[in-house]
């Protein structure tokens, strides 16, 4: 189960990394702050984040509670 969880959650972060950039590029923003030099920003730092974490919550809750 763990196994399958864990590709689970590896394949929303990379799909969210995906969207996020997206989004990014439909609004014709490359960064979105300059706290950390040559990373572009911290929502490029958290934006798989948005999508994986979630996912995460749930499925622990439904296969662990």
């Amino acid at each position: 189960m763990a196994g399958l969880m864990s590709l689970v959650i590896t394949l929303m972060g990379f799909i969210g990394g995906l969207c996020m950039s997206a989004i990014k590029r439909d609004s014709g923003v490359k960064d979105f702050g300059g706290i950390i030099e040559g990373h572009g920003g911290m929502l490029d730092r958290i934006d798989s984040l948005c999508f994986a974490a979630p996912i995460f919550f749930h499925l622990t809750r439904y296969f662990y509670t």
